[in-house]
């Protein structure tokens, strides 16, 4: 392969890499967010509901009682819908974009002229297919995260 070609395919892996970087990144932000909020989605509730009952058994007045019931009831709907699944879907995505970084970083490093372009384009194609197929499963990740994660990789906090 020419110099210019294998500049090509370097671009190409480097350009999914960088992109695999900015996902991973957003993701684990998000579901580093999202282990939280899930957690809390199922603590304070519960939290309440324990304190709250606690008044009411020693003479505080229904309204107590009626607050305990409302969160305890919050409390359980969060955990019956699975209020960490969220984070759980985010952190796969995250591994994925990891494991798929990983995999183009070994292929940049023994890409050589000696390589047959059409192998090289190849391979560089089935990486960008499975970066199509890691993002077309993913829940979106909120811009927030993503703004987030990437100052965290322009800072070199993540790389």
């Amino acid at each position: 392969m020419s110099d210019v070609q294998l500049q090509q395919v370097q671009e190409e892996l480097k350009r999914i890499q960088g992109n695999c970087l900015y996902n991973a990144q957003a993701y684990f932000e998000a579901a580093k967010s999202a282990e939280l909020w899930g957690r809390l989605m199922v603590f304070l509730p519960a939290s309440v509901t324990a304190v709250t009952g606690l008044l009411v058994a020693v003479g505080a007045g229904k309204e107590f009682g009626a607050l305990a019931a409302v969160a305890g009831a919050v409390a359980a709907t969060a955990s019956f819908l699975g209020s960490t699944k969220k984070a759980t879907d985010f952190l796969a995505s995250a591994r994925s974009y990891t494991a798929l970084r990983h995999k183009v970083h070994s292929e940049l490093s023994f890409l050589r002229l000696e390589v047959d372009f059409v192998i090289a384009q190849e391979r560089a194609r089935e990486f960008n297919e499975e970066y199509i197929r890691i993002a077309a499963t993913d829940i979106p990740v909120p811009n927030k995260k993503f703004d987030k994660a990437s100052k965290r990789i322009e800072q070199g906090a993540a790389a």
